[in-house]
């Protein structure tokens, strides 16, 4: 098979910021603006072709929008959002991009592709989130209190675990007085200091090296809470869990699609030598994991559905003593804990979505029909109106 190389358009030369904004510029900011006010949250731009648009999490074409934006275009916007860079996609080939259009915040990820350079733009709404709003759990919005500790909020890509953490930033900042360090890449919600809370926050790339360096100046600089993008590199997580035992509250997201999961992948960046002190160390200063996903409801908008361990004695020295498969099991019956599928079954039971979408996305499909028998929402193992697998709608 041939390869095809693709032959980019030379970057923008204005060295720097220009008066006016660039035409590109400017008609990425009213697409942006418009897309915001028609509740779009993600937008795909390939060059010369039409704009996907991701809305309630459904993809849909942006209609009259074909050949809108050229390579040029793209290039562009890539400039405007780091004019000091020579060649911001540089060997990685990709890069992520804050960028602000006036009416909403925008988290760019530009990246070389077959197409050429294509580009996503996820949109962040003006206003801080309020954990009530958006149905953080109450437990976890308590540990917002605590002086030192580790808080991990887990999901996919786009499962709002960065509107998650921005809504328990926004509750420390109104209900206390406290230095609040945030370091991220890029800055998605930009907080407005309240009262007599001082905040910082520090691009990855633009005003930071890494993560691992930004953890480190925060620790010179006195803070309370401790946010960190993501636990990306064995670096970032062990400069992380020191900041957690050491006296500051440290909040932090990772990818992962349960609390197992997220305890394996914690642990597993680290060397087999290097675990038995993390798992005693992470047993210690843990405090919660909450794994979210969003899910479409009956009315068609996404909800979010949640997995949470609340660290205890227990699950301290079920951590420590290497046995986090046993975790899953004892979720349930532990304070404020719980998996996904009882999540799933409570949304089911409140009628916010169908037994069909709590069991396409659940973990555990028998456990998820037990919940769903017992709540009289299937009949048996079987969702009452699925059609049989023998036949296919319409041949039987």
């Amino acid at each position: 098979m041939s390869s095809t190389t693709i032959e980019l358009p030379p970057f923008p030369a204005y060295e720097d910021e220009p008066a006016e904004l660039p035409d590109a510029v400017r008609r990425l900011f009213d697409l942006v603006d418009d897309c915001g006010a028609s509740g779009i949250s993600d937008v795909h731009v390939h060059p010369n072709k039409p704009l996907r648009k991701l809305y309630r999490g459904n993809l849909r074409m942006l209609e009259g929008a074909a050949g809108l934006f050229t390579q040029e275009d793209i290039l562009a916007w890539l400039k405007h959002g780091k004019p000091e860079e020579a060649d911001p996609l540089g060997i990685k080939g990709h890069c992520s991009v804050g960028m602000d259009s006036g009416t909403y915040r925008i988290r760019c990820t530009f990246r070389k592709s077959t197409a050429g350079v294509t580009v996503t733009f996820r949109l962040i709404p003006s206003v801080v989130p309020n954990a009530d709003a958006i149905g953080v759990p109450a437990v976890v919005q308590e540990l917002t209190t605590r002086t030192s500790g580790l808080i991990i909020v887990e999901g996919p890509t786009g499962s709002g675990k960065t509107t998650l953490i921005a809504s328990l930033i926004n509750k420390i900042n109104h209900e206390s007085d406290k230095h609040i360090y945030i370091v991220e890449d890029p800055n998605e919600f930009l907080h407005q200091e309240n009262g007599h809370t001082s905040i910082v926050q520090r691009e990855i790339g633009v005003h930071a090296l890494d993560y691992a360096t930004a953890i480190e100046d925060a620790m010179r600089s006195k803070p309370n809470v401790i946010v960190i993008g993501e636990l990306l590199d064995p670096e970032t997580t062990k400069a992380a869990l020191h900041a957690a035992t050491t006296g500051h509250l440290v909040i932090t997201t990772a990818h992962a699609g349960s609390v197992t999961e997220s305890l394996d992948s914690f642990i597993g960046k680290f060397t087999a030598s290097e675990q038995p002190q993390i798992r005693s160390r992470l047993s210690q200063s843990l405090l919660a994991v909450l794994v979210q996903k969003l899910v479409p409801t009956v009315d068609g908008k996404l909800t979010a559905a949640r997995e949470l361990l609340i660290n205890d004695l227990n699950f301290s020295e079920l951590i420590r003593d290497e046995q986090a498969h046993m975790i899953r099991s004892q979720i349930a019956g532990a304070q404020g804990c719980f998996t996904l599928e009882d999540s799933l079954a409570d949304l089911a039971a409140k009628g916010a979505i169908t037994p069909d979408i709590a069991m396409a996305q659940c973990k555990e499909a028998t456990e998820m029909q037990n919940h769903l028998a017992r709540l009289g929402l299937i009949t048996g193992n079987r969702l009452p109106w699925r059609p049989s697998r023998r036949c296919a709608p319409g041949t039987g």
